[in-house]
Order: C-alpha cells, then sequence, then structure tokens
C-alpha cells in the first residue's frame, strides 16, 4: 500500500537548512564549552604552580591523577594539562582575545600559540579563523606560508604609498576600506582623497 512518492524539486530543502543550521549551533555550543573548561583548567593549575616549589611535577600528578580515577578520559595526559595552563597564561591579562577565545577550535588555538612569535600575530590569525572560519588545515597553510609577516609587508608598503609627500592619493581597487570618488576613477592618484 506504499506509494512512491516523487517530492517536488527542492520542497524540503527548508528541512536540511534547518538540520544544518541547528548541527552548526549544538558544535559551537560544544565548542564553546570545551574551550571554556581547557581555560578553566589552565587557570586551575597556573595557580597551583605559582604556589608551588615545583610547578611542573603539579601537571604530572594532575595527569596520573587524571589517569588513575577516569582512564577514559582522553586529552588530560601531562602535555594535554600543560597546553591548557599555557593557554591559559598566554590570554589571561589579553582583553582582545575575550570574546574570540570561544569562537575558536582548540586544535586551532594550539596551532596559533605554537605557530605565533607575538601577541601581535596571535590576534591576527585569531581574528583571521574567527572570520573565515578556517579549518586546522587552512590555519596550517596561512602560518606555514607566513601570512601574517606578508600581510604586514604589504601594509607597510601601502602606508608608504598612502603617505607619500605632495601626492594626493586616490585608493586602488583592491583596498576595501574606502571608495575612489575620483570622476575618472582610473586610481590615478588624482584628487578623491586628500
Amino acid at each position: 500500500m506504499s506509494k512512491n512518492l516523487n517530492p517536488k524539486t527542492g520542497q524540503f530543502d527548508e528541512i536540511i537548512s534547518i538540520i544544518d543550521n541547528a548541527r552548526a549551533r549544538a558544535l559551537k555550543a560544544v565548542n564553546a564549552e570545551l574551550i571554556q573548561m581547557y581555560w578553566n583548567i589552565g587557570e586551575y593549575l597556573s595557580g597551583l604552580c605559582a604556589n608551588s616549589e615545583f610547578g611542573d611535577k603539579v601537571i604530572d600528578e594532575a595527569a596520573a591523577y587524571i589517569a588513575k580515577t577516569n582512564p577514559g578520559v582522553k586529552g588530560f595526559s601531562r602535555r594535554g594539562l600543560y597546553r591548557m595552563k599555557q593557554f591559559y597564561e598566554i590570554y589571561k591579562d589579553d582583553e582582545f582575545v575575550t570574546p574570540l577565545v570561544t569562537q575558536i577550535s582548540w586544535t586551532n588555538h594550539l596551532l596559533i600559540m605554537s605557530g605565533s612569535k607575538t601577541a601581535e600575530e596571535r590576534h591576527f590569525y585569531m581574528t583571521l579563523c574567527a572570520k573565515e572560519h578556517y579549518s586546522k588545515r587552512e590555519l596550517e597553510r596561512q602560518i606555514d606560508s607566513a601570512y601574517y609577516e606578508r600581510y604586514m609587508l604589504s601594509s607597510k608598503k601601502m602606508t608608504r604609498w598612502w603617505n607619500m609627500p605632495s601626492a594626493v592619493v586616490c585608493l586602488p581597487p583592491w583596498c576595501p576600506t574606502i571608495l575612489c570618488t575620483c570622476p575618472t576613477r582610473n586610481y590615478c592618484k588624482t584628487s578623491c582623497v586628500s
């Protein structure tokens, strides 16, 4: 008695969209909770290490305790706990990071912490990850290709070009900040931006 259903093309696409959106929100919520947990563990370990004579021993003992009491829990080895402590200590006094921390996966945080030399570079990659929703592979590619350094070098060139003496500059078409208002729209350093 079953009839073959032949739905119209696209008839149920809205259902798929609802499912996909709910999954994405659930993943974001789980990621935010995991990052918050890693932050709290890092804060706790940092405090213990600061009050201890042998800080690294505290982390070893914590890892052994977790392995003994919760053998099925993964990611809380000495190395993992040390990274959580490092995560907290790197970002604890950084107000820039607060809104971005839970928007980026733990894996991307680890890549940024290990691949960045300065706070500015970490901010750059965190902002990029949050804005562009980078996967681990894409972030690795950007860090390995020294994207931050290339971006900073091109910004310096742009700043030098922009501050040329006795020139009123019209921004080139690739500049995202201000649109050219030059009547000829030829980006010829005429009178569109002073």
